[in-house]
């Protein structure tokens, strides 16, 4: 995916974007977000009451410095009334592809991955900015900090959710590692980090990673496994779980059942 400026370019973003949509069986419905970069750094705890903390849970400081709000979609009366607005504001405007407006869970998700991007797009701006001025590394931690939009994501994602962006990630950082691409295999692999903090412990996300990034012999296979095993423990399938974990062991000890003696 790669993001498609309406108004604006990606060499100057404002900061401040919409984002719209059309509907996938009705093209002329328009559905847009709002995108912010905020231009320092927040450290949300500072403004929230003592017994409000442990709602917030791990929001911490400059964690909300990149987002889009309202998080899903909202239908707009047309795109000419978004054009004036964006025009009398002085927006951006990025153009998001077709959705399907009712399925909330998989929008939320796409402008997950539009907030990262204009995100990336904006601190190299700021960098070329900023470069000599004020404290070391500012701007990158308030923009990094805005990933954190995933994981709040995560958190809304039901468990067959979870496990389906899990591996839509895997399959994203399998690409990467095979295509050499470093900066891609980083992004995912802190993307999956994210999501694990919504899985139990027993899920083995690290050990999942591990195999997908291995050249050895069973590495893809071994991943293979470890994914099946997430599935398995979420639907409570212990039986087809141990034969799982069997076939594992023997794979991590070099010896699958098909080279056994």
């Amino acid at each position: 995916m790669e993001l498609t400026f309406e108004k604006g370019t990606r060499e100057e973003p404002k900061g401040h974007a919409f984002l719209y949509f059309r509907n996938s069986t009705d093209h002329d419905e328009i559905w847009a977000t709002y995108l912010i970069m905020l231009p320092i750094n927040v450290d949300v705890s500072k403004y929230v009451p003592p017994f409000l903390m442990n709602q917030i849970g791990d929001v911490g400081p400059n964690e909300l410095s990149a987002f889009a709000f309202p998080p899903a979609p909202e239908l707009l009366e047309s795109f000419a009334y978004l054009e004036d607005l964006a025009e009398a504001r002085e927006d951006d405007i990025i153009f998001g592809g077709s959705i399907n407006p009712t399925d909330v869970a998989s929008s939320m998700m796409i402008i997950g991955d539009i907030v990262q991007m204009y995100a990336e797009v904006y601190k190299s701006l700021v960098s070329t900015i900023s470069k000599g001025d004020g404290p070391s590394g500012a701007p990158d931690e308030a923009l990094d900090a805005g990933f954190s939009v995933n994981e709040v994501l995560y958190g809304l994602m039901t468990e067959n959710d979870r496990l389906n962006e899990l591996t839509k990630l895997v399959g994203r950082l399998r690409f990467a590692v095979e295509g050499g691409e470093e900066s891609l295999a980083k992004e995912a692999e802190i993307d999956i980090s994210m999501l694990s903090e919504h899985l139990p412990e027993d899920h083995r996300t690290a050990m999942l990673v591990e195999n997908v990034k291995s050249s050895g012999k069973y590495g893809e296979e071994l991943a293979g496994l470890y994914l099946q095993r997430c599935f398995h423990i979420v639907h409570e399938e212990y039986v087809e779980m141990g034969q799982v974990e069997e076939s594992i062991r023997e794979l991590e000890t070099g010896n699958p059942p098909n080279e056994a003696d």
